[in-house]
């Protein structure tokens, strides 16, 4: 649940504002990632970083299961 989120990321010290400010993202985006209602992996990464949280237990949706294409390639490259 995004709140739940929102209390790892207010626990560890990075309140979504700081995420959005260290990632040099909008605050509205990194909102978004943290609601379901948009998808970067990038800034999905850096919250469970942050908080500690592997992605499959912040987003149990199994949206963040795979790494992108982009990624994917670089590791096998």
């Amino acid at each position: 649940h995004y709140a739940d989120i929102i209390a790892a990321l207010t626990k560890a010290d990075h309140p979504p504002s700081k995420v959005a400010a260290e990632l040099k993202r909008h605050p509205s985006t990194v909102s978004q990632i943290i609601h379901g209602t948009s998808k970067s992996y990038d800034i999905a990464t850096y919250i469970s970083s942050v908080t500690n949280i592997p992605l499959n237990r912040l987003w149990p949706d199994g949206r963040y299961n795979t790494p992108p294409k982009r990624l994917r390639e670089m590791h096998t490259a």
